[in-house]
């Protein structure tokens, strides 16, 4: 059966090491499936505005899966956004604080937010994947609708992180890994694979129509809703055991490869 919906991950997936992918061949292959109607998806735990920043002159013709699931548009449209309640950023808040001195970002509609008493460090790294990022003296006098939290650690450290935040939020929001020592603190039931489950109704795309490329344990729920389902050889552990196929690693463009051999399946 032909796939007719194509959703990749970015961080570790679709970008190499130096966050960039071959651009040329990219928009060949982009040309190909909107030739052939194919949908194609980018799924991410970034932030809208980071997202653009690879893909933006494609924006108003491809869909956009952001946030890890809690935010969609379609051509530029708005689609669908999921929103933290207030008690629920207050508890996430006071249980990031009760863990030690945790840099993290609450991460909103128009910016990602963090404090201004945040280490250097922690700033720089954030920046790298939240292009749109401010500091605010004071979380509570912020006029925007949030999403997710998302906070980082040292990558060994990651498994003892989420065991403390699994107990301590009581299912509130559930904290997942996304590579790299990120941690992501999402809304129950909002996942990327939500995202593609909301895209495939919408446009009337079965499973058996459907892939999927990913790397971390934010793109499990993804990965479970295509029959498709691609790991990168970096990928996590979790990852490759319940995708379908292993292919190259993010380094590579076995992606691309990928891509291509799915435009010709019929």
């Amino acid at each position: 059966m032909a796939v007719k919906l194509i959703a990749v991950d970015m961080d570790g997936t679709f970008l190499n090491s130096e966050k960039g992918y071959n651009k040329e061949r990219f928009s060949k292959i982009f040309k190909r499936m909107k030739e052939q109607g194919i949908r194609f998806v980018c799924a991410s735990g970034n932030q809208f505005p980071q997202l653009q920043q690879y893909l933006g002159e494609y924006e108003n013709e491809m869909t956009f899966i952001a946030e890890n699931g809690a935010y969609i548009l379609e051509e530029g449209m708005e689609v669908d956004s999921a929103l933290m309640d207030f008690e629920v950023v207050n508890k996430a808040i006071h249980t990031l604080e009760g863990y030690g001195d945790v840099p993290f970002i609450l991460c909103g509609k128009k910016a990602g937010y963090v404090h201004t008493g945040i280490p250097e460090e922690y700033y720089q790294l954030f920046s790298k994947y939240y292009h749109s990022l401010e500091q605010v003296t004071d979380f509570d006098s912020i006029d925007d609708e949030m999403f997710k939290f998302a906070t980082a650690f040292q990558e060994d450290e990651v498994p003892k992180v989420l065991e403390y935040l699994h107990g301590e939020l009581g299912g509130s929001l559930i904290p997942v890994a996304s590579g790299y020592g990120f941690v992501d603190l999402i809304q129950p039931g909002i996942h990327k694979g939500r995202g593609i489950n909301i895209l495939q109704n919408k446009w009337g795309i079965s499973k058996e129509e459907s892939a999927a490329f990913g790397d971390s344990p934010n793109d499990i729920e993804m990965l479970q809703e295509v029959k498709y389902s691609y790991v990168m050889s970096n990928g996590n552990p979790e990852v490759k055991k319940i995708a379908r196929y292993e292919i190259g690693d993010h380094n590579t463009e076995s992606l691309l490869d990928t891509l291509e051999e799915l435009l010709e399946r019929k």
